[in-house]
């Protein structure tokens, strides 16, 4: 991480490079299901040897705020006590996501958003860049014990299948060359969505292609 002064959101999911998660245009919580685990936090390796540095918002804030104008500082300043900052490395791919949590019926989420701290998007042009866009993806998070945690994101995958046969009905359009869906509900609405998944008798409405165990190291 260089600086969160260049905070800048895009698309691109840069952790996985690919459409198999389900993106949103907005926050999938409201403030009201805000809840911050600091059970998250700390340094934590993966089945494929990535390794996840996790710090509260809050933490990372202190070490720039004094390199912020007036109008950054309360850009980002809203996300401190309520946030963590991920650090995510694997071979010689690095990168950096703001993930704020809440609790919905008791099961822990995690909205995640990728963010530009100068390291992360050093290898994609300016011109590139100028194309890309916010956007928020719902990660489940289990927390098994100190020493072990599991992450999975919605799959895409699984929620055009419940599209396609009317088995839910939530906002959304279809972007880009592969028509990837994109959830373009409120975030009163998403969190509305969450609950009506959470409670579905569907055993394999969390199965999903993108899961990592995280152990601490």
């Amino acid at each position: 991480m260089k600086t969160i002064k260049s905070f800048f959101l895009f698309t691109v999911f840069a952790l996985l490079l690919t459409s198999c998660i389900v993106n949103s245009l907005y926050p999938f919580y409201t403030n009201d299901v805000l809840f911050y685990e600091p059970k998250f936090e700390g340094n934590w390796v993966d089945q494929e040897n990535g390794v996840w540095n996790v710090k509260s918002f809050l933490e990372v804030f202190k070490e720039v705020e004094r390199d912020l104008d007036k109008e950054s500082y309360k850009k980002y300043s809203k996300y401190n006590n309520i946030s963590y900052y991920v650090y995510y490395e694997k071979d010689s791919s690095k990168s950096a996501f703001l993930v704020v949590p809440f609790k919905i019926k008791n099961q822990l989420f995690l909205d995640f958003t990728p963010v530009d701290d100068n390291e992360s998007l050093k290898h994609i042009n300016d011109v590139y860049k100028m194309h890309l866009i916010g956007s928020h993806a719902l990660v489940k998070l289990n927390i098994d014990s100190k020493e072990n945690i599991s992450i999975k994101w919605l799959s895409s995958e699984k929620l055009e299948a419940l599209l396609k046969a009317n088995k839910i009905n939530i906002k959304h359009e279809k972007i880009g060359l592969d028509e990837d869906i994109v959830l373009t509900a409120s975030s009163e609405e998403l969190v509305k969505f969450i609950e009506k998944y959470i409670a579905s008798e569907d055993i394999d409405k969390w199965k999903t292609d993108v899961e990592f165990i995280l152990k601490r190291k």
